[in-house]
């Protein structure tokens, strides 16, 4: 007997193995998205998010103004957010509204973007809180405007509007949760189809005897429900033949 290491696959046999288990597959989709539903519905807790802005006046050394006076560059935003969630921003607030975070975790919860590179500065706050979350948002952008102004050396900080309080949660999706257990659902179950159909070492056709026993076939005995199956077929066409007749 030859042995051998590659191990050959038929795909079309797969596909029709796949199909025969599909109630698994649909199963494991439904109690997975069911699953995804429920802990992000009832285990997770929301978290809501607030945001402020800020319009930052840069210093000029000229009367005229370039295009890169409207924008605010990566590097310059890269030292805002410095600011921002610096300690000196921070241990501020924690002070001043009385939080039980540490600096770390509350710079943890403050997000700094430049909407579409302009000069407006968006400081964004998540919480499991709504209204702590406006809360810091404010007290974040109050005491980091004054920051800005005194370190960079800025005209002006310009409030744009204040965070107000979030009415829905920002996280977790459910709806995204819920298709995230659907495809995980569908890839575990159908990844684990084929590992079985893989281990399988079912001797099913004339081939694989020839192919994994190295042994030729001489005769094939039919199955005997496959005969009485056709047997019952060609009666019921007799008779219906007759009848018509």
């Amino acid at each position: 007997m030859e042995n051998r290491d590659e191990m050959e696959i038929d795909l079309v046999e797969l596909f029709y193995y796949l199909k025969k288990k599909v109630w698994i597959l649909v199963g494991a989709v439904v109690a997975c998205a069911v699953i995804g539903f429920v802990v992000s519905k009832f285990f997770m807790a929301p978290v809501y998010t607030a945001s402020t802005r800020l319009y930052v006046l840069n210093r000029s050394n000229e009367n005229t103004m370039v295009y890169s006076d409207f924008q605010v560059s990566s590097q310059m935003l890269n030292d805002y957010k410095v600011l921002i969630t610096g300690q000196n921003v921070t241990h501020k607030v924690i002070e001043k509204l009385g939080l039980n975070l540490s600096a770390g975790e509350l710079a943890g919860k403050i997000k700094v973007t430049a909407p579409n590179e302009t000069r407006v500065l968006q400081i964004s706050v998540s919480d499991h809180s709504a209204q702590r979350a406006a809360e810091i948002a404010n007290c974040v952008r109050e005491i980091a405007s004054e920051q800005i102004k005194d370190i960079m050396d800025v005209d002006a900080v310009k409030l744009v509007y204040e965070a107000e309080v979030p009415r829905k949660p920002s996280a977790p999706s459910v709806k995204k949760n819920t298709m995230i257990g659907a495809v995980l659902g569908l890839l575990l179950s159908g990844a684990g189809l084929v590992m079985v159909y893989i281990m399988d070492g079912t001797i099913r056709t004339e081939d694989d005897v020839e192919h994994y026993l190295g042994l030729s076939v001489l005769a094939v005995i039919p199955d005997s429900r496959q005969l009485e199956s056709r047997a019952g077929a060609a009666a019921r066409t007799k008779q219906q033949r007759v009848n018509g007749k």
